[in-house]
Order: C-alpha cells, then sequence, then structure tokens
C-alpha cells in the first residue's frame, strides 16, 4: 500500500477547523486514527483511494495550507495511507481535554 506524507497549516481557530477538516475527508476518504498532541497540532492517518487524492487535496487547499502531496497522482482504485499533519497557528500548545456535556 502507497504512502503519503502530508502536512497542513490552518489559520482558523481550531475546533472551527478540525470541523471543517474532518467534513472534507469525510467526502473523500476514511479515518484510521486522529491523534491529538496539543491545540497546536494533530495527526490524522487516512485511508483512500489514489483516484481521490486530487479532489482531496484541492478541497483542503480551499481552507488550510497543504505540503508534501505528490504532483504525480494516479487514477486508480487502489488503497492508499496518507499520514497528514495539521498545526494550527492560533494555539497555545495547551493539551486541553474537553468532554462534551451530554444529557442524561
Amino acid at each position: 500500500m502507497k504512502k503519503h506524507y502530508w502536512s497542513g497549516i490552518s489559520n482558523d481557530e481550531r475546533t472551527k477547523a478540525i470541523r471543517e477538516i474532518t467534513s472534507i475527508v469525510d467526502r473523500y476518504a476514511t479515518i484510521l486514527n486522529f491523534q491529538r498532541f496539543s491545540d497546536i497540532s494533530l495527526s490524522l492517518m487516512l485511508e483512500i483511494e489514489e483516484c481521490r487524492l486530487n479532489g482531496l487535496q484541492t478541497s483542503l487547499r480551499n481552507i488550510m495550507s497543504v505540503e508534501g502531496t505528490d504532483s504525480n497522482l494516479v487514477n486508480s482504485k487502489t488503497e492508499c495511507i496518507i499520514f497528514f499533519n495539521i498545526t494550527f497557528t492560533q494555539g497555545t500548545g495547551d493539551l486541553e481535554i474537553e468532554i462534551p456535556d451530554i444529557p442524561e
């Protein structure tokens, strides 16, 4: 399985950016792993068909800077993995675990 290594920088507020990023990713790929390191960065591991890489890349570039993309994108149904590290410029470096308020 081919692997791609992408990095992205978002200037939006973290929770808004995560909502937009996951909304885009859900249209093209499957999120296999989601690791938050602090409010500055997170890492996604995505599974996607190679033929959908271009669409994902283009959509993400509408909301953030994306580097490490492959200019030789193949039009194949073969599955591949994207390791995607995202940095949020408005972060402070504090890791806070947000627990949603769930009504009983």
